[in-house]
């Protein structure tokens, strides 16, 4: 039999560049092993030290196509801040601890006395000295009086009953002492009082308790689930970020840790809290990759200590190489990591996942290589004979990577295509994930030649040195001709053949044609069930999978979705060039403009929305018709409230001609929408030029809880937005979930755009390596049945596509990869020795199939320790239990789990069968072809007689 090394001609160019390339590293990792490990080993540590070192970043946006109209719209509301600083928000999600009605004394009272807390009792650290929220704040200060009024309406309603006639405790409109608010901005979950008595929750979609022409009865409020305050104001440059983040601290930890109410629950939210949530959550995968490396390590061990008891090559060696393995694929992290965070990139936590991949693609090359020496090296002993250690270890380890080199490769090559077709993507975070992965994948290749090589190496020259010092015991005891029938050799042959024998039952058993229909009617129905699965996968989104299951987001998140969405999914509208607001038609245009808004079927209606142009109107109503001095006038008349519920007092002197604006702004009780408004002084900085301005409305409905519907809303605003008569308006809408939504639609096209590509790519790999169609076709017929199983069953599993779900499927694609190319690749070499077809399945087995269980086996048991953490929660670690808890690593976990098994059953048991099927029918159409040309010849014989 002629060696691997003599076998390189019959192969492709591409694989005999492979097979030089790989002569050279043998050649240099022989003549120098521990060079190679030390340099590695150090460059390794010099590289990874970037990593605690940098912080975690993230940021929920990443996941938005760089294209997406959410980029420019939140570009723009950004902008619209510029004079007054980016605005900033904290908010304070609060709930009865009583039942679930806030409108209790007791839970209001304690409200109020957290908006005392935050309002006063915290200071920021600004240019100008600590300030608290009361001083810093500019133009929404007052979103919360509210909420104050209507607790002080409550206490007067104890006192003297809801008969006063300046007290109506009513929804969306309550009236305390003649002040009208409005309380949709600060009430959810409401239900109310209709006129027949009947108690109905605003979300229901009744569109008659929003008319225009339906009277609100009196104190109609009944119930309300939950009180959001909200502290918005707009820092420049006078804030430091990092004070900002201190400040947002300071609240969070007294707020979740230390306050303490009987009544209520209080949860706050924040932009940096919200980030440190996520960063969290990639945190805890930290423990787990312990977890995982010792379940690896420990079954490695096993493994590589059975199959070498079975091949008489045991020695201490193996557990070293065994443990190792599951070494190399970490550094090969560390590295590339490290690398990335040196030359830029961010610490995101999807990166966390990039570990656990690597583990099972580096391990799987390790166990192919550990396999190939030790199979080697049964057929040297029984063949070889050898004088110098250091010309046999040359010729094994040479042959080893002739024989796995190749199949490395295509694994390898295979992978950064598929995370090269990922980082493609339009998403920034999907981007990070696959450039990572990619590069990792990449430093694992060279690691695990330059430093398993070289293990390898090492190890490889003590049991050489074993094998000759033995060969030499054996010559001094014994004839030549008795030591190649006696000891380990003649055992080792036995075991051998046992193996052997086994694998060929399994190979008849596989081309056996009842195994074979059974097969194939099987994978019938498995893709029947994958297709439908992957057709009926729903465009949806979940940031709770960004978050562990017990953190105060997923709470937030939940009472969000349940009692604020349905009520009050608010629309910011920019108006970036007004026009000239003293026309009167232009004026017009701004009202038909917003009315528009208004007019849509979900819309809150005229109440919700905060239009200053309204107050403005009344404002110059008023001062017009202003004919009396203060005094004169009735105390109730001297009072009034436009339609947005603000409060007017009447002017006690003449406005002069246009300044009205700049009088109205400054007037007090009109001075909070200079949050909305961004103006310039004229050249005499006397009056007010109007730039820009922002609307807010709202919209209501129980669909709008799917993330689906409300992408739709998105897009009907922004059709009013773009339509032809408000052009010249420049209106842009700005919705605070817009990032996410633009997913919805983009996520579907994008998957399919990034699978097609990959299986392209995999293909033209495929092709430089096997130059046999048919072997080609079974391989890329693998990779898409195992992607189209992930993803298909992954539907049945209840996952929606969404950013998690995309990278996972950029994971699965390019993981689905390893098990088919070895596979294919070791078939399509066996043609090179024998055209049998058992023999060639038996041939590809032997070199292949162990490696493969090992690597199935090891990941599959690390991946489903995940699912196992929840069963004795109360005996488990804190820390650990966090793991499962996150949603977005479970995603991970299944698709890794699912990856492995239907891989593992397409490489062992799918691809055998085709490649009989493949074998048995040209052979059956020869045959008949054969036959009926020997009936043909001996007709004419006949007649010719």
């Amino acid at each position: 039999m002629k060696s691997k090394i003599e076998r390189t001609a019959d192969n492709t160019w591409f694989v005999r560049v492979i097979h030089w390339f790989f002569q050279k590293c043998s050649a240099f990792i022989c003549y120098c092993p521990w060079t190679c490990i030390i340099l590695t080993t150090l460059l390794t540590l010099l590289l990874s030290l970037k990593i605690p070192f940098t912080p975690m970043q993230n940021d929920i946006s990443d996941f938005t196509p760089f294209g997406a109209k959410s980029r420019v719209e939140l570009q723009k509301y950004r902008q619209f801040f510029n004079n007054h600083g980016e605005p900033k928000a904290i908010y304070a999600f609060i709930t009865s601890k009583i039942g679930d009605n806030m409108l209790g004394i007791s839970q209001l009272n304690d409200t109020v006395d957290v908006l005392d807390k935050i309002s006063r009792n915290f200071y920021l650290k600004t240019r100008d000295g600590p300030k608290n929220f009361e001083e810093y704040c500019s133009g929404f200060c007052l979103l919360n009086e509210p909420v104050r009024h209507f607790y002080s309406g409550m206490l007067i309603s104890g006192q003297h009953g809801t008969d006063f006639s300046h007290l109506d405790l009513g929804y969306p409109i309550t009236t305390v002492l003649g002040t009208k608010l409005y309380m949709d901005p600060n009430f959810f979950g409401v239900k109310v009082a209709t006129e027949n008595n009947k108690i109905e929750s605003v979300a229901d979609g009744n569109i008659r308790l929003f008319g225009g022409n339906t009277k609100q009865e009196p104190n109609n409020i009944r119930d309300v689930s939950l009180v959001v305050l909200q502290f918005r104001s707009e820092l420049g440059d006078e804030v430091k970020a990092e004070d900002l983040r201190n400040y947002e601290h300071e609240i969070l930890d007294y707020i979740h840790n230390e306050y303490k109410s009987d009544h209520i629950n209080v949860y706050v939210l924040t932009d940096s809290y919200i980030t440190e949530e996520i960063v969290r959550a990639g945190l805890t995968l930290l423990p787990f990759l312990v977890i995982g490396f010792t379940i690896m390590a420990i079954f490695s061990s096993i493994t590589f200590v059975v199959s070498a008891y079975y091949l008489k090559q045991l020695n201490i060696y193996k557990i070293v190489l065994a443990v190792m393995a599951c070494v190399c694929p970490f550094m090969a992290c560390g590295a590339s990591l490290g690398t990335m965070f040196l030359v830029g990139f961010r610490f995101g936590s999807i990166l966390c996942v990039t570990p656990f991949l690597v583990l099972a693609i580096g391990v799987d090359d390790s166990y192919l290589m550990v396999n190939a020496w030790q199979r080697i090296t049964c057929h040297r002993r029984k063949h070889g004979r050898f004088e110098s250690v250091n010309v046999e270890l040359k010729h094994r380890i040479t042959e080893m990577f002739i024989e796995t080199g190749p199949s490395i490769t295509i694994t390898t090559i295979t992978n950064v295509l598929a995370f090269g077709v990922g980082a493609t993507t339009p998403a920034a975070e999907i981007q990070l994930f696959s450039i990572g992965n990619a590069m990792a994948v990449m430093a694992d290749f060279v690691f695990t030649i330059t430093f398993y090589g070289a293990l390898m190496a090492v190890v490889g020259r003590y049991e050489i040195a074993q094998e000759l010092k033995n060969l030499k015991t054996h010559a001094e005891a014994e004839t030549p001709s008795e030591t190649s029938s006696t000891g380990s050799v003649t055992s080792s042959e036995s075991e051998d053949c046992k193996f052997r024998r086994a694998v060929a039952k399994i190979c008849n058993f596989l081309t056996n044609t009842w195994v074979c229909s059974v097969v194939l009617g099987l994978l019938a129905v498995y893709w029947y069930i994958c297709i439908v699965g992957t057709v009926n996968i729903k465009s949806e989104l979940s940031p709770n999978k960004l978050f562990l299951e017990e953190s105060n987001i997923v709470k937030i998140f939940k009472q969000r979705k349940t009692h604020i969405i349905p009520y009050y999914s608010a629309c910011w509208i920019l108006v970036e060039n007004p026009g000239d607001i003293n026309d009167p038609i232009q004026r017009s245009k701004l009202e038909d403009l917003v009315q528009s808004f208004e007019s849509l079927p979900s819309a809150n209606g005229r109440y919700s929305t905060k239009f200053w142009l309204r107050d403005y109107e009344d404002f110059l109503r008023q001062s017009e018709d202003i004919d009396l001095p203060m005094e004169e006038e009735d105390e109730e008349l001297a009072i009034e409230f436009s339609v947005n519920g603000s409060q007017v007092l009447i002017p006690s002197q003449p406005f002069g001609q246009g300044n009205e604006l700049r009088q109205f702004l400054e007037w007090p009780e009109f001075s909070f929408w200079k949050g909305f408004i961004q103006f310039s002084l004229q050249i005499n900085e006397s009056t007010y030029q109007m730039n820009k301005f922002l609307v807010t409305t709202a919209y209501h409905g129980s669909e709008l809880v799917d993330w689906s519907n409300r992408a739709k809303l998105l897009n009907e605003w922004r059709a009013v937005a773009d339509q032809e008569k408000y052009r010249s308006l420049n209106v842009t809408v700005y919705e605070e979930d817009a990032k996410f939504l633009d997913l919805i639609e983009t996520m579907s096209p994008v998957a399919i755009q990034s699978a097609l590509w990959t299986f392209a790519s995999m293909f033209l790999v495929a092709a430089l390596f096997i130059s046999h169609p048919p072997t080609l076709f079974v391989a890329t017929f693998s990779i898409l049945s195992t992607s189209l199983g992930v993803f298909g069953i992954m539907s049945w599993w209840g996952a929606d596509l969404d950013p998690i779900m995309m990278s996972a499927t950029v994971m699965s694609i390019g993981f689905s990869v390893d098990i088919p190319s070895h596979v294919s690749y070791h078939f399509y070499q066996t043609a090179k020795e024998t055209s049998d077809i058992r023999q060639r399945l038996q041939m590809t087995i032997e070199a292949v199939g162990f490696p493969i269980f090992e690597a199935s086996l090891s990941t599959s048991l690390c991946v489903i320790s995940l699912f196992f953490v929840n069963l004795n929660m109360a005996q488990v670690n804190a820390l650990v239990k966090s793991i499962s808890n996150s949603l977005y690593i479970q995603i991970f976990a299944k698709c890794m789990l699912l990856v492995v098994v239907i891989g593992m059953i397409h490489g062992m048991l799918v691809m055998p069968v085709i490649f009989t099927l493949l074998d048995t029918v040209p052979r059956k159409l020869t045959a008949k072809s054969r036959k009926q040309h020997l009936s043909s010849t001996v007709t004419v014989v006949t007649v010719v007689t």
